[in-house]
């Protein structure tokens, strides 16, 4: 069915464009869970495992009285596949925890988008520590929405965004181009897109929501990402006054979360900020 979704629902928008928009939505707003793999494991049993209000489920390493980072995964991921970094900053004296985020892992849900998310990424800080938090990590569709949430009242002293897509309306357009959508049905899907999301995809731009901010931020990005350009991180940097870029070769999107060189830079980021 899979194979021949486009093609039904390139001529489902041409005869029925709202309808066609609205199957798409959906498909849009469903993440994939996928297993914890064996790689994750060591990590999760080391973990204190506990859930939040909605049943967020989290995993702490480290005391409860030190300054907290959060770890937030991207789409289709978890909390445990950020976890490569928290044995570092448990070294240094901080508090990890790691989210799955809603319909992924173990949370409940089917759906999501980036307001949602945002909105889930605010209310875990304000659960965990309503001070506020010293850092977050955050990986791919994470880290937009990490940003849109700072720039919705998140607390935290520092930013780190891994390989994060800077334009959400370039991946709302590939999506609907994928799908085979005609330019009416489009029209319709940007509408819903925006409506469920509470922002207008063209707005939700890393890096004009960014400068807004007034919080030190670290982009890490390879440059030969194949899911995420490399020019994502180039046009934070450059709409982000005083960012900072870590760039890395040959690491792809996923594997970055566990490079030693980009955990130990990372990490110092976190302790300096």
């Amino acid at each position: 069915m899979k194979k021949y979704l486009p093609k039904i629902l390139s001529i489902l928008s041409y005869l029925l464009p709202q309808l066609a928009a609205k199957i798409a939505l959906n498909i849009f707003a469903t993440p994939t869970r996928i297993p914890r793999p064996i790689s994750e494991m060591k990590a999760f049993e080391a973990s204190k495992k506990f859930f939040l209000k909605n049943n967020i489920a989290a995993f702490q390493w480290g005391e409860d009285h030190h300054p907290t980072v959060l770890l937030i995964h991207g789409w289709n991921g978890r909390g445990t596949q950020i976890s490569a970094f928290y044995q570092q900053l448990v070294a240094k004296n901080f508090r990890v925890i790691a989210l799955d985020g809603p319909g992924h892992g173990d949370s409940p849900g089917k759906k999501t988008n980036p307001g949602h998310y945002a909105q889930f990424i605010i209310d875990a800080q304000r659960e965990i520590a309503p001070e506020g938090i010293h850092s977050l990590i955050a990986h791919s569709f994470g880290g937009g929405c990490a940003v849109l949430a700072a720039s919705r009242g998140l607390k935290t002293k520092s930013l780190v965004l891994v390989a994060s897509p800077a334009f959400y309306d370039r991946v709302v357009e590939f999506f609907s181009n994928s799908l085979g959508l005609k330019a009416k049905s489009k029209i319709h899907f940007y509408k819903l897109v925006g409506q469920i999301a509470g922002i207008d995809p063209r707005e939700l731009n890393i890096g004009n929501l960014g400068k807004t901010l007034n919080i030190p931020a670290l982009v890490v990005h390879d440059e030969d990402d194949n899911a995420v350009n490399f020019l994502s991180a180039t046009s934070i940097i450059e709409l982000w006054p005083g960012t900072l870029l870590l760039k890395t070769k040959g690491l792809g999107h996923r594997r970055i979360l566990k490079d030693p060189q980009v955990i130990t830079e990372v990490c110092d980021f976190i302790e300096k900020n």
